[in-house]
């Protein structure tokens, strides 16, 4: 796996966790749950996540990326349960777009 992928989506932890200044913050490690029984995270904060990471992945592929489309999905079951979840999502991800 890619520590280029890692580094984005934490970076995108760190822009959400800023925002979240009361709020639970996002662990960065890979078995940080995201969604399911014990996350911690609300749907508010799981769309500033997912936003941020998109917006990191733009000036990286120089087009816009959406992870939570129906062709994105169909790549993975449960992509968003952990932060190493994410991460194999992302990667497909942007193997798509590269490949497109």
């Amino acid at each position: 796996m890619n520590d280029d992928t890692l580094n984005l989506i934490y970076g995108a932890v760190d822009d959400v966790n800023a925002q979240s200044a009361d709020g639970p913050k996002i662990a960065k490690n890979e078995d940080s749950r995201l969604l399911g029984g014990g996350s911690g995270l609300d749907s508010l904060t799981f769309v500033n996540l997912i936003v941020a990471i998109e917006g990191q992945l733009e000036p990286l592929l120089g087009k816009a990326v959406l992870l939570i489309d129906d062709d994105n999905l169909s790549l993975m079951e449960d992509p968003f349960r952990t932060i190493g979840t994410l991460r194999q999502y992302v990667e497909k991800v942007i193997e798509r777009a590269q490949a497109a």
